[in-house]
């Protein structure tokens, strides 16, 4: 089934589409205004890098622990509080804008952060109980190929917005998206299995810890994103330095890369969807390849000295990583215990985010000190190996569908 054939037939699933695809936008809305505001307030680019800091710290410290609440409770009223809270909190950077307020920046940031702890992993658990098992690698490849859309979309929308009007109308508009996604996840419905609310709060986080750890699927996928988030962050760091100081291209050369990075991610959704499909064997080998195709582009990427070359092995490079990500929900979608799957995403989000936190400094460090090409080189082996890895394990295996019923 294509993806419009699904969002037409399967309205519940539907329903959580636009919701998702409707807050993503308005979140690039947030982050370019936001980033504008902070820095015409103060300044500095550090404080810059602590609002950031405050928004993704939380996943960090928080993610683990919420996973028990995640598992325990139905997850639409979850998923719609959480909205709705998002929404008053984006409104609260209006005060900023109004009084020039700089703590509110910081107090904002980390509260989107703490409320977003608990929106990702539920919906990553909702999905394979709207979505029948045949339709989850369509549903994630059209999550992903939506999410590169509106990376293109939604930069150049916000930036207008913010430069031609006013910060201010960003965030009314980020604040809009929440309560648009709130509304559309009232429309869904599913049915969700009977949830162990009696059990004690550590008895279901030891248990989930210990379901990611016996789990051979899922102990496998938090370890590559553990590996490949302790060189990944490296990427991000990237980006800017090879278009003002490799490419010497300024913002615009900044513009052009990341604009390939949208594409790329686009592009590898669309041949999870095309050439992928429901083919839960095609699903677990291609996850493999596209790690070490990833470490194939990447390492020309930094080895690159002029723009067309730069721009074709980033936009190779991302597509490689747009196969990576929907494949990554769908196996651990299909690969856990539907009663612990919660715990299980929250512990992989919450771990590849902490080691890129980590990754950011010691990247940056690594850069100034070794360059571009040794460095690049390193990260690139990190994806080899994570590829690799996965292809050795699973490549020759069978992967079992755990049952996971459908509303539509």
């Amino acid at each position: 089934m294509n993806g419009m054939e699904l969002l037409r037939r399967n309205h519940n699933y539907r329903n959580l589409w636009l919701a998702q695809v409707g807050s993503q936008f308005g979140d690039w809305f947030n982050q370019v205004a936001l980033a504008q505001i902070t820095l015409e307030l103060t300044g500095s680019a550090s404080a810059m890098g602590l609002v950031l800091l405050c928004r993704s710290l939380p996943g960090v410290i928080l993610g683990p622990l919420v996973g028990p609440y995640v598992d325990r409770f139905p997850t639409k009223p979850l998923l719609f509080f959480t909205d709705l809270v998002r929404a008053v909190i984006a409104l609260s950077y209006c005060v900023a804008v109004m009084d020039h307020a700089t703590w509110v920046l910081y107090a904002g940031s980390l509260l989107l952060g703490v409320s977003g702890v608990l929106f990702s992993p539920s919906r990553n658990a909702t999905i394979p109980l709207v979505v029948s098992k045949e339709d989850l690698t369509t549903a994630n490849a059209l999550e992903s190929a939506a999410a590169g859309v509106l990376q293109i979309v939604g930069a150049i929308c916000g930036g207008f917005v913010s430069v031609t009007f006013s910060p201010l109308a960003c965030f009314l508009i980020n604040s809009a998206s929440y309560v648009w996604s709130a509304l559309h996840i009232l429309r869904s419905r599913w049915h969700e299995s009977t949830r162990p609310s009696r059990e004690p709060y550590f008895r279901l986080l030891t248990d989930g810890f210990h379901e990611a750890m016996r789990n051979r699927v899922a102990r496998a996928i938090i370890l590559i994103g553990i590996s490949w988030g302790l060189a990944g962050g490296g990427y991000y760091i990237l980006i800017p330095v090879l278009g003002e100081q490799t490419f010497h291209m300024g913002g615009f050369g900044i513009g052009v890369l990341y604009t390939m990075d949208g594409a790329g991610v686009l592009l590898g959704s669309l041949f999870v969807h095309y050439f992928v499909r429901g083919n839960h064997r095609n699903a677990v080998v291609w996850y493999g390849v596209a790690y070490t195709t990833q470490a194939l582009f990447f390492g020309i990427l930094t080895q690159a000295t002029n723009v067309v070359l730069g721009c074709l092995s980033l936009l190779l490079m991302r597509m490689s990583s747009g196969v990576i990500i929907p494949l990554d929900a769908y196996l651990l979608q299909t690969g856990t215990d539907p009663t612990k799957r919660g715990r299980v995403f929250s512990l992989h989000v919450s771990t590849y985010g902490g080691v890129m936190q980590l990754s950011y400094v010691a990247t940056g460090f690594a850069l100034q000190h070794f360059g571009i090409h040794l460095m690049g080189m390193v990260i690139a082996a990190m994806s080899l190996i994570c590829g690799v890895c996965w292809l050795l394990q699973f490549g020759r295996s069978s992967l079992a569908f755990p049952g996971t019923r459908a509303v539509q």
